[in-house]
């Protein structure tokens, strides 16, 4: 046993099984199936998936619900998908830049 205060509790807790309920819930509602080419770290987001959705979601709301950080952590996570998503956008710019011999384009998204 760690002895710790609540708030460094829910702190951790938010960060390590809230998260990792959120992405399989989240990953789990992708229908992610395997096939005959996965790597070793697909088999391992499968293997997530298979975990935490073989648990309740009264399991998984209570983590939610009864820690004050586990919004925190949707929205954070919500801001990292949005980044990475405008770093891809930003390189396909790049890369579209350069291959008109740097003339600029105009591009539908």
């Amino acid at each position: 046993m760690v002895s710790m205060s609540c708030k460094e509790h829910d702190g951790f807790t938010a960060n390590s099984q809230f998260i990792t309920h959120l992405m399989g819930r989240i990953l789990g509602a992708q229908g992610l199936q395997a096939t005959p080419i996965d790597t070793k770290g697909f088999q391992n987001v499968l293997k997530l998936v298979e975990t935490t959705n073989a648990d309740s979601f009264d399991l998984f709301y209570g983590l939610f619900k009864f820690n004050r950080n586990s919004m925190d952590i949707i929205l954070k996570l919500k801001e990292a998908m949005d980044d990475v998503v405008l770093q891809l956008k930003a390189r396909q710019e790049v890369l579209k830049y350069n291959a008109c011999g740097g003339e600029t384009t105009l591009s539908a998204n």
